[in-house]
């Protein structure tokens, strides 16, 4: 395993740009869907049961006729022995989708939906505003559903079929405001 790689994946550090620490690989997780506005207030997911309209949850979004679930998308990390960096994103679905999930939700049975087709809902990296096509590969026991990228020219897809270098997962996290890369060099 690289040296560099290494050290991010057994030692606390923090970021010089936001003062958070981490005590493993840093990994991004969006709080929301980009459509969703910023002064959405994030409720109970038991809200979504109770209450009509526009709603976001730790793990749902509704927005007029478009729904959102929580998912992640992994990177594997080239030279890091199975080792993922996993961005927590949204991802778009039909209505039948999300209600299907959102009935198997609570059993932790969401694997059992197989894989459904999504919209990646996230700008990720940064800059590329159009939604991307993927697949959401439902997972067991409660765990998110992985979406993988299906459009071959987005910058994700060949990341997620060939796995990352430690130089471009710096580039990623820099592109967020996440300066780890002077953390590992400079430790």
């Amino acid at each position: 395993m690289d040296a560099h790689l290494a050290r991010m994946l057994t030692s606390s550090r923090q970021c010089r740009c936001c003062g958070a620490t981490f005590a493993q690989l840093l990994s991004l997780a969006c709080d929301r869907p980009d459509l969703c506005p910023e002064d959405m207030p994030q409720q109970d997911n038991s809200a979504l049961l109770a209450e009509r309209g526009d709603i976001l949850t730790d793990d749902f979004c509704r927005l007029g006729d478009l729904h959102f679930l929580r998912c992640v998308l992994a990177v594997p990390l080239i030279g890091g022995d199975d080792e993922e960096f996993i961005l927590g994103t949204w991802a778009s679905v039909s209505a039948e989708d999300f209600t299907d999930y959102l009935d198997l939700f609570d059993m932790q049975e969401g694997e059992s939906l197989g894989n459904r087709p999504a919209w990646l809902s996230n700008a990720i990296p940064p800059g590329v505003s159009e939604p991307v096509a993927g697949m959401l590969h439902m997972r067991p026991l409660g765990q998110y559903p992985e979406m993988k990228i299906s459009e071959t020219g987005h910058p994700l897809y060949p990341l997620q079929k060939n796995g990352a270098e430690l130089e471009e997962l710096f580039e990623l996290l820099y592109s967020y405001g996440h300066d780890v890369a002077s953390l590992v060099y400079d430790a």
